[in-house]
């Protein structure tokens, strides 16, 4: 389910950009303006959709994301010439499934059916989306090259309906056992935790009364923001740049290799040290990355940035996950984290219509780029302003007990 999301996911769709928008007459903002709202909506739908799988079997419900990707790559495949902003509902779908609720399909069930290995079992079910990063980038430029991109998203459609579905319901066999289990696992723990006294946990309401919250949405925003910009944007940025597009999308496979690493390399980091006093380290790391895309049209410089925006998402993506507990407990971790997705999705949402805007004004990439590394430096200070606060109130807090 995780290398399914892929099909979803900003960095493969924009593999067919140039190819979509000549067919259907679409100019860089139009088709980011239509990429963004549907984005926007998709993101919030999540919400509602995503909450399901506490009530479906899992089967059934792995079995609708899955062919309901399908039929909208299917629909994408087959969109009429003169019909070209049928491209939103299209891309709704294709978001909502693939990006939104394959990933959530496959981290919910690992963490919901894996009880002592749930960390190890949710990092190796990521690296489904790993895979694709590194490997289907390149694939997907020689089968634009040998099939056209109608026939590489029916190819998808085949591949989702044809080899998915099946695979679900394989893998998924004595599930009803496995979930009777679960749920009798669910009520010992529930009995376990009512006798134990922890940290406090924050409501929903509180949190978003917190100003140390407020100081933490810049940063939040940030990478699902520039990110989905350049990878939505990367063949103009590319073509820009004098580079070739099988050389970029090799890069993807660093891209992918620095986000595991990073990740496994921030889990070890955040158990020694702690998530919040990480929260300040990816994103400066980051804006190192940009700054090569900015100073050097060497084919090697998007090497280089492709290996440290890796090494930022897969550092960041790791400790924002364990920050939120480690700051507001875990009793409504998951009122907190939905409250969070809304706010990545929303910048995520932007950057696409904005960057295609800037590009149609004739805007050079370098610019715009800079432009998200002086919003890095600013994130950063909010971060850091926020960190201080966070540690600053936690050790209060432990003083006051001990008094």
């Amino acid at each position: 389910m995780a290398l399914a999301s892929s099909f979803g996911q900003t960095f493969y769709i924009s593999l067919f950009n140039a190819e979509i928008r000549a067919e259907l007459g679409l100019s860089h903002g139009d088709f980011g303006s239509l990429y963004s709202a549907s984005t926007l909506v998709s993101g919030f739908a999540v919400i509602w959709f995503g909450k399901q799988i506490d009530h479906l079997d899992l089967r059934l419900y792995s079995c609708l994301v899955a062919l309901g990707l399908a039929s909208a790559a299917f629909a994408l495949a087959m969109i009429p010439v003169s019909w070209p902003y049928l491209i939103l509902p299209i891309f709704f779908f294709i978001r909502l499934c693939g990006q939104g609720l394959m990933m959530h399909t496959s981290i919910t069930a690992m963490a919901r059916y894996f009880h002592h290995n749930r960390g190890r079992a949710i990092a190796i079910a990521s690296l489904g989306l790993s895979l694709g990063e590194a490997c289907l980038p390149l694939l997907t430029i020689v089968l634009i090259a040998f099939m056209g991109w109608r026939d590489a998203w029916l190819l998808n459609a085949a591949l989702l309906g044809l080899v998915l579905i099946p695979a679900i319901l394989f893998l998924l066999r004595g599930h009803s056992e496995r979930d009777a289990r679960m749920n009798e696992q669910v009520k010992i723990q529930e009995a376990a935790d009512s006798n134990e006294e922890g940290p406090r946990h924050w409501t929903r309401a509180e949190v978003v009364k917190d100003p140390a919250f407020f100081l933490l949405l810049p940063g939040l925003a940030t990478l699902s923001f520039v990110v989905t910009g350049i990878f939505f944007h990367q063949i103009h940025i590319v073509t820009t740049k004098g580079w070739t597009m099988d050389w970029f999308a090799g890069t993807f496979t660093a891209y992918a290799a620095m986000i595991t690493i990073s990740a496994i390399v921030a889990g070890s980091l955040v158990d020694r040290y702690g998530a919040i006093r990480l929260l300040t380290v990816h994103i400066p790391i980051f804006a190192l990355g940009l700054m090569f895309l900015i100073l050097s049209d060497h084919s090697y410089a998007a090497l280089v940035f492709m290996m440290f925006i890796g090494i930022s998402v897969g550092f960041g993506s790791t400790a924002m996950s364990a920050f939120w507990a480690e700051a507001y407990g875990t009793k409504h971790i998951g009122a907190i984290r939905a409250l969070a997705m809304s706010i990545s999705v929303l910048a995520s949402a932007v950057s696409p219509a904005l960057f295609g805007w800037l590009f149609d004004m004739g805007v050079a990439s370098e610019k715009v780029v800079m432009g998200c590394v002086m919003w890095c430096l600013f994130a950063t200070i909010c971060l850091w302003i926020s960190q201080r606060q966070i540690i600053a109130r936690q050790k209060n807090t432990r003083f006051l007990s001990v008094a």
